[in-house]
Parts: structure tokens; sequence; C-alpha cells
């Protein structure tokens, strides 16, 4: 694939899941269109093939609705963010301020209607003297109502316009259930004028109860109070991702020309030499060169604990020096740091739909035309059934106003959006919605050896069983694996018993050894036919694997091709993250399920109720008043419950680093210094260190012929007399140094 091969689109004017499928089917029917992904939480569209960007956006265009290609620098991705946010920021505010005056207005209404004529609330005389005056207070309703209704006027030319296109949505269903409630209001108001002139008050007073304007009025100001709700929600399923970009670093301080001068980050290019000093944030990829520092990389990593660095380690954008003072030559910047890449991925895994979907998508596709025929054939029963038409018309606005396809659209996406937020917090980055689903719906987990379940570095062992050693927490990830129900396997192209000796080590039960680089990917495709499949791997042997895997997971110090071919990347190289992002995978998926079962179940239950279905059984109807009120709280729940992702339990993030923190706690105990005499030569030095290693407690030693001296870092309290005895016993002199 070319760059243009996967693209990313702004899309603008989309109100709900009727307008994201009205968009996508308009994509996707464009020749050269060979997928086309329609977000409605980011208002971003992803599409795949070799369509031109001008074709694709007049395509969106003509659909009604409007688009513009996204870049994937960071700076512009940085600038479109924090422009989005300035924008949806400015638009919650000028709602707030119509909502603000729409609640004013609409107390006065219902002060007017149902607390004077329902609680006998008292009216400024010229309403009620010398007689009630029933028209003055219907000409009082109209204009109030009126009023709320032209500071919500979006739902009526979003609506209409949407529904002249022949592309109906929910501001369709609120302009059409609102401007009815008011039409019908009005006429009434004509008809009572008509009786006053001919049947004096009391017939004028016959019609008061067949006022809708408070109605129309409450039906728009509650939808807004939703969309509110809703809006503010869905800023917080974003908040990860707001808060990466946020971190890229503004400026840098390069060496240009032998001085240090101050630049834009961006400005950056491969192979310059940048200064890092304490408190300074990284401006790009880079290697030290020279100093050291204590390196902050939560941001980035989610580790709490700094991690030291010394010339030839790596250090990554966004990321920030808290200690000491490093010079460092820049490897990787722009859209190729570590920290775009993230942002990347989690953009395309939002703009991207997981499988689970695609009923949704069905389903909200004839949505909004199915309610609008609903509504039309409620009317129509109720009126040929002798109902006045008053009572009629209820029916069918409640239909209007209840009905939720925004519930639909938002029930996967906004589960997807935390969900990857949540892993990117954990070092877990998923590609794609797919990618999150599958790890969901994984049945079988099969472990490369070399890299993956070991270290891929030669020990030697007891100083005989050379070989590749396990990972320290092999065991714990496959006995977490193990305990999720899981079938898990290793996989090797070492001989049977080197693969069973380190299956047996960590705890796996099944192995399948001797298998060559090409004949990976047969052992997945055969598995596949046994259940869901999720590969782990690092190696550019393990690529076909993991492309062929349904959730391929590539180590993080993998290879790139590993890593290009996987659908979910574990930046810490870490093999419990394994069972977290199975886990994370599950606690996504039954969200998901939760949030269309609520979307389903509540249209399914509440549209037949405002229909009626229910009245001449049970007495029980809906006011269209409660049912603006239920649809306005409904995308709201949805979103609400998708960040309850966010408490998922994962399982252990950091054993490694709260076993090292344990460790400093007991400075005292955990080091020892010896003088060792009788060293010569590097061979000494081995012979040292493998003694005091093999002292139970000790976890590394070092030794220095030069300096006469040998180090010890112990796990466990350790007697000196215990470590002078070992270097004794190689054949050297050694005491403690206090």
């Amino acid at each position: 694939m070319n760059s243009k091969d996967n693209r990313r689109f702004s899309v603008t004017g989309m109100t709900c899941a009727a307008c994201s499928a009205r968009v996508e089917r308009a994509v996707a029917a464009v020749p050269g269109v060979a997928e086309c992904s329609v977000s409605l939480l980011t208002n971003e569209m992803s599409v795949a093939g070799n369509a031109t960007d001008e074709a694709i956006v007049a395509a969106v265009e003509k659909a009604g609705y409007g688009a513009m290609p996204q870049g994937r620098q960071v700076e512009s991705q940085k600038s479109k963010v924090e422009s989005q946010r300035s924008k949806v920021e400015s638009q919650a505010a000028g709602l707030r301020g119509r909502l603000i005056a729409s609640l004013a207005l609409l107390a006065i209404l219902m002060y007017a209607t149902m607390g004077h004529m329902m609680l006998g609330w008292p009216l400024p005389r010229w309403f009620t003297q010398p007689e009630p005056n029933h028209v003055a207070m219907g000409l009082a309703q109209l204009l109030l109502s009126g009023a709320v209704l032209v500071l919500n006027q979006r739902f009526f030319t979003s609506g209409f316009r949407a529904a002249l296109r022949g592309a109906p949505n929910m501001d369709t269903l609120v302009a059409l259930g609102a401007g009815a409630a008011y039409a019908w209001s009005v006429a009434v108001l004509f008809l009572m004028t008509r009786a006053q002139v001919l049947g004096g008050t009391a017939a004028a007073e016959a019609w008061m109860g067949q006022y809708y304007f408070e109605s129309a009025a409450m039906i728009v100001t509650l939808i807004s109070v939703g969309k509110l709700l809703e809006e503010r929600a869905k800023g917080r399923t974003t908040s990860a991702l707001a808060a990466l970009v946020r971190l890229a670093p503004k400026t840098a301080a390069v060496i240009r020309d032998s001085r240090e001068v101050q630049i834009p980050a961006a400005q950056v290019r491969v192979g310059d030499l940048f200064l890092v000093r304490r408190g300074m944030s990284i401006p790009v990829d880079g290697v030290v060169e020279e100093g050291e520092g204590a390196v902050d990389e939560s941001m980035l990593t989610g580790e709490s604990v700094p991690v030291a660095k010394a010339p030839g380690a790596a250090v990554s954008a966004a990321t920030t020096n808290l200690s000491g003072f490093m010079r460092c030559r820049a490897t990787r910047v722009g859209e190729d740091t570590t920290l775009a890449q993230i942002v990347r991925l989690m953009r395309d895994a939002a703009a991207t739909k997981a499988p689970i979907a695609r009923l949704a998508d069905r389903a909200a596709a004839i949505f909004v035309p199915a309610i609008l025929l609903i509504a039309i054939v409620t009317l129509g029963v109720w009126l040929i059934a002798g109902a006045a038409p008053g009572f009629a018309l209820a029916r069918a606005i409640s239909v209007l106003v209840v009905s939720c396809p925004c519930a639909l659209g938002l029930a996967t996406p906004v589960a997807i959006m935390v969900g990857c937020g949540v892993g990117a917090r954990r070092g877990i980055l998923f590609k794609n919605a797919a990618a999150l689903e599958a790890a969901g719906r994984a049945e079988i987990v099969v472990l490369d050896k070399t890299g993956t379940v070991t270290t891929g570095k030669l020990d030697d062992i007891s100083g005989a069983v050379v070989a590749d050693a396990p990972r320290p927490e092999a065991a714990e990830a496959i006995r977490d694996l193990r305990g999720m129900g899981l079938r898990v396997m290793l996989l090797s192209g070492d001989k049977e018993d080197t693969a069973k000796a380190i299956a047996g080590a960590v705890g796996i039960d099944d192995v399948i050894a001797g298998v060559l680089p090409d004949g990976k990917h047969g052992v997945v495709e055969d598995l596949k036919k046994r259940g869901r499949v999720a590969m782990v791997g690092d190696g550019v042997n393990d690529a076909p694997a993991l492309a062929a895997a349904d959730l391929g997971l590539a180590i993080g110090a993998g290879t790139d091709v590993a890593i290009d071919a996987a659908g979910a990347v574990l930046v810490h190289s870490r093999l419990t993250d394994v069972p977290a992002a199975l886990r994370l995978g599950h606690a996504t998926l039954r969200n998901i399920r939760e949030n269309l079962f609520w979307a389903f179940f509540y249209n399914a239950l509440l549209i037949p109720l405002a229909a009626g279905a229910f009245y001449p059984l049970f007495g029980w109807k809906m006011h269209p008043d409660l049912g603006a009120l239920a649809m306005s709280l409904s995308s709201f729940c949805v979103v609400a419950n998708a960040l309850r992702l966010n408490l998922a339990k994962l399982g252990d993030a950091q054993p490694e680093q709260r076993k090292e923190a344990t460790m400093s706690e007991e400075k005292k105990n955990d080091k020892r210094v010896l003088a060792v005499q009788g060293m010569m030569c590097a061979h000494c030095e081995a012979h040292v260190r493998k003694a005091l290693e093999a002292v139970p407690g000790v976890a590394s030693a070092t030794a220095d012929h030069e300096k006469g001296v040998a180090e010890v870092v112990l796990s466990a309290p350790v007697d000196d007399a215990a470590l002078v005895a070992a270097v004794k016993a190689a054949g050297y002199e050694a005491a403690p140094i206090l």
C-alpha cells in the first residue's frame, strides 16, 4: 500500500448514528474505496483504498455533510486536536447559553400552564379579571414556546435539511415532534378564538386542555440538556488521547554551528544533537551520547519508577528528565517518534469499527425512516380507533421524541475509545477496534519461545543448561492466562526436548516444537479451526503467524516487522501484559454488549409504550415531555457506562517496579562491598562473580580486578561471613568494606 491507502478525514454535520451510516454508504460507493469506517464519537472517517481525496470529500458533501483530509504529523495532530477542543468548548459554551435561556423561558411557561391550571397558582390580573382571558393565555404560551424554539432552531434547520436530502436523522425526529406539537397548538389557539366569539369564555376554556405549547418547548430543551451531558461525557472518553497529544514538547535546545539554540521541536532533524537538562521534556526520540539522567517515562509507558539513562540508552519524546544532564542524538522525529506512533494508533483505533458494531450499524441505517413510519401508523391507528385528535397526535409525537438512534451509534465507539485509553496507560496499544474485540474473544494463546517466553539471551547457568532462560515474569503470566480459562501453547523452532524444558519451567503443557519459520503461519491457521487464536511474538519469523492469528500481540522490544504485522503492541515487552490485554478485551467486549443491549432494549420497550400499545390493557401512556427526557438521557447512559472501563482490573501492572521499590527502602541491607585480593584479569572477575552469585540471597554481583573490589546486590539478608567464605572457596582473599 502507498501512503494514500489508509487516510483519515474530519467529518462535520453528523448528529446521530443515521448520519454516520449515510456518510459510510456514500463513501463506500466511491470507485477505488476498499473500506470506510465513520466514528460518530470522534467525527472522523477512516478510508482505505486508492480513491482521491477530492472524490471522497465530494461524496461526503453530496450526502449533505462536510469532510476534510487530516495530516499525520505530530504538530498537525496537536494543533488539530487543540483546535477541535477549542471548537467543542465554544460550541458547548453556546449550548449552555441557549440552554440557560431556554430553561428560564420554560420555567415561566410551565408556571403559566401547569402551575396555574393544575395547581391554581395566580396569574397577573390582566389574564384573569374581570373573567379568565383564555385567548390571552394561549397567546402568551405561543410567544414563550416560540422563543424557546427559536433558541433551539438548529434542530429544525439540521433536521429538515436532512429530510429534504432524503436522509432523515435524529434532529429530524426532534424537529417533527416539537414542530407538530407547536403547529397543533397554534391551530387550537385559532379554534379557541372562534369559540370565544361564538360561545364566550366557557366555550374557549374547553380548548385549554388541547394545548401542547409547553411540550414543544420542553422537548427541545430536554434534548439540549441530554446533548450537553452527552458531549461532556464524550469529552472524557477522549481525554487519554488529548492528554497524549498535549505531551508533545514545543521547543528543543539543539547544537547548531557549535552553539546552543532554541528551536521549535517540529524543526529538529534526524542526527541533530540536542540537550536535556533537569526538568526538561525530551523533544524527540534519540540516543544518549554524553551524560546521565533519570527519566520519567510514565506518560508513555505507565512505569512509575524513573528509568536511569546513560550513554547508549534510548530516550523518547515527551518524557521528562528528572535529574542529571544529557546530550542526545536525534534518531526519530515528527511522525516517527514513539509519541506520534502511540497517538496515531489510538486515533486509528478510534476511527475504526469493531465487527460487533455491524448489527447496530444496520439498525441505525434504517432506524429513523422506520420511526417516522411508526409515528404515522400510530397517528392513523388511533384516529381510526376513534381517539381524540389531540390524544392521537400526542402518541405520535411521543414516538418521535422517545426514539434514540444515537444510543445505537455510540454503543461501540465510546467503549472502544475508553478501552484503548486504558490500554495505552498500561502500555498496551491496540491498532484498531477489531483487535480490541479479538482480545475479548481469544480462546487459545500461542506463545513464541525465543524472545517472548524467554529473554532471548544465552546465560551460563550454574557454570554448566548455556541456555536461553525464561523471562522472570513468564510463569506468573502463564498462570494468569490459564486461570482465565485459556489454552496456552508454546511454539518454537527449537528441538522438542529444549522447548519442553522451557515449557515445563513456566507451566505450559502444550508444546509445538521443531517448526520452521514458514511453518508457524500454518500452525496458527490450523489452530484457528479449534478456536480464536491470540499469537504473541517478537521476531521476523513470527510476522506471518502474527498476521494470521485472530489477534497478533507483538512484544514492544521486537522487530519492526513483527510490530507492523500485529494487531496490538506490548510497549513494556512484559509477558504479564498479555493476560492484561486479553482481560481488557473481555471487559471492553462486555461493556459493548451492555451498551448494545441498553440501546436495543430502550427503544424496543419505550417506542411501543410511547405509541400507546399498552394503553388499552393497562392505561399506560407516555407524555411527550417524558419521551424527550428519556431520549436525552439514553445516550448519556451509554457513554457513562463506557467510562466504567476506567475502573477495569487488569492484574498486576508493575510487580518488578514494586519489588525494586521495596528493596530501595532497605538500602542498608541490599548492597555489600568486599575488598578482594588476588584478582589479576577478567577471568578472575568472572570466578569471583559466579562464586558470589551462587550464595543464596544474592541477586547479582560485579567484580573489578583493577580496583580490587566486588559489589553484591542482595534479594534477602546474607551474612558477610558467607560472602567472604564464597570468595575464599574460589581461591581469593576477601574482607567486607563497611
